[in-house]
């Protein structure tokens, strides 16, 4: 039995981290499509995550490699860890109740991040100046993603 529980807690973290890894590639090319159709700097989508440990350099316009590469590990550590979380959460349902809790997944993920995570590394008046909608409608995708990545992981939990 003991067996069977670490089998399930294994399919459900590796899901969600591949499903995490996924979710943060949607996440990245919705940031760059949205940014580049506003006339915003393309390379600060890959450079932002990289704010708490390079400040200003993050968000300074252009092409910068030691901050684009430490922006993408920062970014897709973030998002393999929500991701582990909601394999572990959602392992089990059903596709209609993996993509609703995707969803509203999202919406968590946007409030503890804009409300805790980066208010704590130094970026709360940043956090504050993100128009709310765009802000949640990008996390709403982001937790949709997760959803549909790690639907191939996904086993009905057996009834007892």
């Amino acid at each position: 039995m003991a067996a069977r529980g670490r089998q399930r807690s294994i399919i459900a973290l590796s899901g969600g981290v591949i499903a995490g890894i996924f979710a943060g590639i949607v996440a990245s090319l919705y940031g760059l499509l949205s940014t580049v159709a506003r006339g915003g700097d393309p390379w600060v989508v890959f450079k932002w995550a990289s704010a708490p440990f390079l400040d200003d350099r993050a968000f300074a316009p252009g092409f910068d490699a030691g901050a684009v590469v430490l922006g993408i590990l920062v970014h897709f550590a973030v998002s393999i860890a929500w991701g582990a979380l909601f394999g572990l959460l959602v392992f089990g349902a059903n596709v209609f109740r993996t993509l609703v809790f995707g969803a509203a997944y999202g919406v968590i993920i946007w409030f503890v991040m804009y409300k805790a995570v980066l208010p704590a590394v130094g970026l709360g008046a940043i956090a504050e100046r993100v128009p709310v909608g765009p802000a949640i409608l990008e996390h709403v995708i982001f937790g949709l993603a997760l959803a549909i990545g790690f639907l191939p992981f996904q086993r009905r939990a057996p009834t007892v």
